[in-house]
């Protein structure tokens, strides 16, 4: 089985759960591949195998997802409004209980005007400014000029972090494997790296006041969320700009996005928008077509082509990106340079085919 084929099989079993991949629980030679995109997760759920790996990623997303809850509900508690999104909403509506890989951080969205408010609930938390440095073993803060650039150029904070230690063996030995972000090995325990990427917008050329606007309840419990739209074309278009411009090679965002776009719930004329607002085009288009083929049925032709006609200017246009994520090689388009058949010739061919 090709590594191309058999993600794309996992990721039909994200939009529909009865859907059999038909890879064997071993992986059949593909797991190395599907760990490399961070959806080897996809392997061990769709299969119901017990999973030494997935055990360790479940493990170490509860302590991020408590730590982003207990976020969440301080913020919401000093009357900020805070809104999860990406992985850190996605995965426990989606797949709940589990994990998929190794999650880096948890993501809120908050109003720019409380960012100081913000900063003292996590600092009284105990987060702070820092990255744990794996070749001494401990926990350094960053440089106060690294965190100013990072937060004059972005429209974030600087990661906030805090870290967790855990004995479990089965943790301990993926620790050892991995040691690097998130999860880190010191000779007797591990090391999580709880983390939450502070928002004040999602982009720099985008209003976030629509996305409040538009918000719904967190499936956390507290605080609150993108809608699914927002969700939707959010992801996507960051995707495809990370996978075109830094070489991202995940297929994680696929993995979350998906099963979000086949729950039915997408208010598609927001989509198409926004689309037309950010002048989107390609960068939302080719992935959102892809999600078509994926889960075919759910995006209306109409919103396919509205986005699709989105932007006047292909300055942004990379193509699909799928070779590289999906690990294959493009052939050559031949037939956008074949002559087009003339009236004759297409009389001839209909009346004597070969």
């Amino acid at each position: 089985m090709s590594n191309a084929h058999a993600a794309f099989q996992l990721l039909r079993w994200c939009a529909d759960r009865g859907h059999d991949p038909g890879i064997g629980p071993s992986g059949d030679g593909v797991r190395p591949f599907l760990r490399s995109r961070n959806i080897d997760s996809l392997l061990a759920l769709s299969s119901g195998t017990d999973d030494a790996w997935q055990t360790a990623y479940d493990t170490v997303w509860q302590h991020q997802l408590s730590a982003l809850h207990q976020v969440v509900d301080a913020l919401t508690g000093t009357g900020v409004r805070t809104l999860t999104f990406k992985g850190g909403e996605l995965l426990p509506r989606h797949f709940p209980g589990h994990s998929l890989g190794l999650m880096g951080d948890g993501d809120i969205l908050v109003p720019r005007d409380r960012i100081e408010t913000v900063k003292s609930v996590l600092y009284g938390l105990g987060f702070r400014h820092a990255v744990f440095d794996a070749a001494q073993g401990t926990v350094r803060d960053r440089d106060l000029c690294d965190v100013a650039e990072t937060e004059l150029r972005h429209y974030e904070l600087a990661s906030f972090v805090k870290t967790v230690e855990v004995t479990d063996p089965v943790v301990l030995e993926a620790a050892r494997a991995h040691h690097a972000h998130p999860l880190y090995a010191l000779p007797d325990r591990a090391v999580i790296l709880t983390a939450i990427d502070v928002h004040h917008n999602v982009a720099l050329d985008a209003d976030p006041g629509p996305l409040f606007d538009r918000a719904v309840p967190s499936c956390l419990g507290v605080g609150e969320t993108l809608s699914p739209a927002d969700h939707v074309w959010l992801n996507l278009s960051r995707y495809y700009n990370e996978v075109a411009i830094h070489g991202a090679c995940s297929l994680r965002p696929f993995a979350y996005t998906i099963p979000e776009i086949a729950a039915g719930d997408v208010a598609w004329d927001v989509v198409e928008q926004v689309a037309r607002e950010l002048a989107l085009g390609p960068t939302l288009s080719y992935f959102l077509r892809f999600c078509d083929q994926v889960a075919p049925g759910r995006i209306p032709p109409g919103t396919l082509a509205a986005v699709h006609q989105s932007a006047g200017s292909r300055v942004r246009d990379w193509g699909w990106q799928l070779a590289k994520l999906f690990d294959f090689q493009e052939a050559f388009p031949a037939d956008a340079f074949a002559p087009e058949p003339t009236i004759s010739h297409a009389r001839k061919q209909a009346t004597h085919p070969s």
